[in-house]
C-alpha cells in the first residue's frame, strides 16, 4: 500500500498531535468547567482568561483548528512536488480521507433527535452542515477542509508555475477584500464569526502551510538551527497570550479580520522549524530518532482525525453524567478532568474508529500524481536543498506508515 502521493513525515504527525489534544483541552476546560458550576458554556460570557502563557495556550485551544488547517496545505504540498495532480483522483482520495468517520459520527449523532431525520437532515449530513446535533459542533472546519481540497490542484499549479509569491499576492487580495466585506456591511455592528469561521477567514492559513512547504523544500538545509523551533513555539505562544488578553475569540474588533494571517503565520513558522530541524531531533522523517516519546506522539497524530471528531461524543457524556470534581475550582477541575479522563477515553475510542473505520477507506486510495513536470529526479525524492534526497531522508520504518500522510 506504499505510494509516493503519500509521503510520511514524522514531525508532522507530532504536530497533529498537538493540535487534537489542545482542541480537547480547550472545549473540555469550557464545557466541563460550567457543568461543575452547574451551567451550560456561554461563549460570549464564559471565555476563560489568563495572564499565563500556557493557560492561554489551552483556553485558546481552538487554534489547533489553524494548526491543521496549516498542516493541511503543508504536507499535500510535499506530497505534490514537482508533478501535476490529477483533480478527480485526488478529491476521490480526500473523500476517502474525511467522509467515513464523519458520516458515522453525523448519523449517530441524528439518533439524539426525538423526530425521525428526513431528507433535508440528509441533505445537511452529506454536506456537513449538521450543527444541531450534540455532536456537529466540528463539523465547519471539515467544509472549509472540503473547499480547500476543491482548490489546492488550481493553486498547486499556481506554486509551481508562478513560486511562492503567487500564493502571497493572493493572500494579499483575500485580506483586502476580507477588510472591505467587513466595512461594507450593511449591519450596524458587523461580526467577524462569519469571515472568520468560513474559507474567507481561514484560507490564509492553507496558503501559509502551501508557502512553508516551499520553504522547506528549497530552503530545508538552511533550517536546521536548534534554536528555531524553541523560538517559533515562544512566537505562537506571545501571539495567543496577545489574542486572549484583548478578548479576541469574543471581540467584533476590526483587528480580528487579521488574526487568521498571524495565526497561519506563527503555526507556519513553527510546521517548518519542526520539521527540518536537525536529524538529531528527528527533522530526517524518523520521529526523533525513534524515541517513546517521538513514537507515542506519531501514533496520536496518525489517530488525531478520530480525536478530533469523538472529543465531543466523550465529553457530552461526562457532561450528561456529571463526573467531574467539585472540590477544585471549576477550571482546576475541569482541566484536570479532560486530561486524566477524557482525553485517555477519547485516545481509546479513537484508536478503534480509525482501525475500524478510517483504515478500511485509507487503503483505497490510489496515486493521484502526474509525471513529473520538470527532469527526472525533480519530485520530491530529489527536492532542492534537500541533500541526497528526501526519499532516503524521510523513510517510512513500517508498511502500515504508507496510510498516514494527508
Amino acid at each position: 500500500m506504499r505510494s509516493s502521493d503519500r509521503v510520511y513525515l514524522a514531525p508532522v504527525d507530532h504536530l497533529r498531535a498537538v493540535a487534537a489534544v489542545l482542541v480537547v483541552l480547550y472545549h473540555g476546560c469550557q464545557l466541563l468547567s460550567a457543568r461543575i458550576e452547574g451551567r451550560a458554556f456561554s461563549p460570549a460570557g464564559d471565555w476563560l482568561y489568563s495572564a499565563n502563557p500556557a493557560a492561554t495556550l489551552v483556553f485558546e485551544g481552538h487554534t489547533g483548528v489553524a494548526l491543521f488547517m496549516v498542516l493541511s496545505g503543508f504536507i499535500l504540498t510535499v506530497g505534490a512536488h514537482g508533478r501535476p495532480v490529477r483533480y478527480g483522483r485526488f478529491l476521490t482520495n480526500r473523500l476517502l480521507r474525511v467522509y467515513p468517520l464523519y458520516l458515522v459520527i453525523a448519523v449517530l449523532g441524528t439518533a439524539t433527535q426525538v423526530t425521525l431525520p428526513g431528507f433535508a437532515d440528509l441533505l445537511r449530513i452529506l454536506t456537513f452542515t449538521t450543527p444541531s446535533q450534540p455532536y456537529g459542533g466540528v463539523f465547519w472546519t471539515l467544509c472549509v477542509e472540503l473547499q480547500f481540497y476543491l482548490l489546492f490542484p488550481l493553486l498547486h499549479r499556481l506554486l509551481t508555475d508562478h513560486g511562492p509569491g503567487a500564493l502571497l499576492r493572493l493572500l494579499a487580495a483575500v485580506a483586502l477584500l476580507r477588510a472591505l466585506v467587513w466595512f461594507s456591511s450593511p449591519a450596524a455592528e458587523p461580526h467577524t464569526a462569519a469571515l472568520y469561521l468560513g474559507l474567507a477567514g481561514r484560507i490564509d492559513q492553507f496558503l501559509l502551510g502551501m508557502a512553508a512547504a516551499w520553504v522547506y523544500l528549497h530552503h530545508r538545509d538552511r533550517l536546521r538551527a536548534r534554536w528555531l523551533p524553541p523560538a517559533a513555539l515562544a512566537l505562537a505562544l506571545g501571539a495567543l497570550w496577545a489574542f486572549n488578553q484583548l478578548h479576541g475569540f469574543v471581540s467584533d474588533s476590526p483587528a480580528k479580520l487579521v488574526w487568521s494571517t498571524v495565526e497561519g503565520t506563527v503555526w507556519a513558522l513553527v510546521v517548518v522549524a519542526w520539521v527540518a530541524r536537525p536529524a538529531g531531533g528527528g527533522g530526517d522523517g524518523s520521529g526523533g530518532g525513534g524515541g517513546v516519546i517521538s513514537r507515542t506522539a506519531a501514533r496520536l497524530g496518525e489517530i488525531s482525525y478520530s480525536l478530533y471528531l469523538t472529543h465531543f461524543m466523550v465529553l457530552t457524556v461526562i457532561c450528561e453524567y456529571g463526573w467531574v470534581p467539585r472540590a477544585l475550582p471549576p477550571v482546576w477541575g475541569a482541566f484536570l478532568t479532560t486530561l486524566v479522563v477524557a482525553l485517555p477515553v477519547t485516545v481509546a475510542v479513537s484508536f478503534l474508529t480509525y482501525h475500524a473505520v478510517e483504515l478500511p477507506f485509507l487503503r483505497l486510495r490510489r496515486p493521484y500524481r502526474g509525471a513529473p513536470d520538470g527532469p527526472p529526479g525533480a519530485g520530491p525524492e530529489a527536492a532542492p536543498g534537500a541533500g541526497p534526497g528526501v526519499a532516503r531522508e524521510t523513510p517510512r520504518p513500517r508498511q502500515r506508515e504508507g496510510h498516514r500522510g494527508r
